[in-house]
């Protein structure tokens, strides 16, 4: 792929191939469209939202008290360089802030959570296994993340 972004707009052509009925877990706003934090993993690059309203601890929050953060449930897998928009994403100040430094951070967490989400795949007989899988994206990304 051509040159890593670190914050990116994902494209028409990905909200195509990936439509709501039929993946319906995945962050769909054409109008006001989320900005996603990108990340590479053995070679996979996933493109994390930024979202608001988060309600359970697979994130790393930016602004906690608002429940606004990188929500590592609804992290998406980019296959092809056109998934990304060319548009550039503008982050407001204060999220620019809580993210300065931390792509570490953020890499390692998205590690752990694609560990603990294959985890609750092979063990789908615990209701929060079940919950989690339920609500992730990363059931429509099972062949990419080795399940």
């Amino acid at each position: 792929m051509g040159k890593k972004k670190r914050f990116v707009f994902l494209s028409d052509e990905f909200y195509n191939v990936y439509s709501a009925s039929n993946y319906p877990e995945i962050e769909q706003k054409r109008n006001r469209p989320y900005i996603q934090v990108c990340v590479e993993i053995n070679d996979v690059r996933y493109a994390i939202p930024l979202r608001s309203d988060i309600h359970h601890p697979y994130v790393l929050w930016t602004d906690k008290a608002n429940n606004c953060g990188v929500d590592f449930s609804k992290a998406v897998v980019i296959s092809k360089e056109s998934y990304i928009d060319s548009r550039e994403p503008h982050l407001r100040q204060k999220e620019f802030d809580a993210l300065r430094g931390k792509d570490y951070k953020i890499k390692v967490k998205m590690e752990k959570y694609i560990e603990k989400y294959k985890n609750a795949k092979c063990n789908l007989n615990k209701p929060m296994n079940q919950t989690l899988v339920k609500y992730s994206t990363l059931q429509y990304f099972e062949n990419e993340i080795g399940i």
